[in-house]
């Protein structure tokens, strides 16, 4: 009996404090400052070493010819669990995280191949990307 009176306490105690939970998308949750999101690349630091593809676990980083016929890396998101280990091995600082945790594409075929780039990283759109 005492057990159930219990029960019957906390269940009252949640009803009196609300839901706990967001009302996503209109609401944005605060991850903090050190939140590793998307990750871009500066093609114009990238010197094409080969560094990021070979510190990554998943393997999500693969290369690929960009627009000027250099070999730059792309990321497959599909694989990547954003570890940061491609940022931090990268010696001149071309991979950068975002704080976008919301990657959205408009269809699946986007993974077939490996994206060079990404969204501007001068863009200060609210940590929603769309690519």
């Amino acid at each position: 009996m005492l057990e159930h009176i219990r029960l019957f306490a906390v269940a009252i105690k949640n009803v009196v404090r609300g839901p706990i939970t967001i009302d996503y998308p209109r609401e944005a949750r605060d991850y903090g400052g050190r939140l590793r999101g998307y990750i871009v690349n500066d093609l114009s630091k990238c010197i094409s070493c080969g560094m990021c593809e070979a510190v990554c676990p998943a393997k999500a980083v693969k290369f690929s010819v960009g627009p000027d016929g250099k070999r730059y890396p792309g990321i497959d998101y599909g694989r990547c669990i954003f570890c940061g280990y491609c940022v931090d091995a990268c010696p001149t600082g071309s991979l950068q995280h975002t704080t976008w945790h919301e990657v959205v594409w408009p269809d699946l075929n986007t993974f077939a191949k490996y994206a060079v780039g990404g969204p501007d990283p001068k863009d200060h759109r609210p940590r929603r990307a769309l690519v």
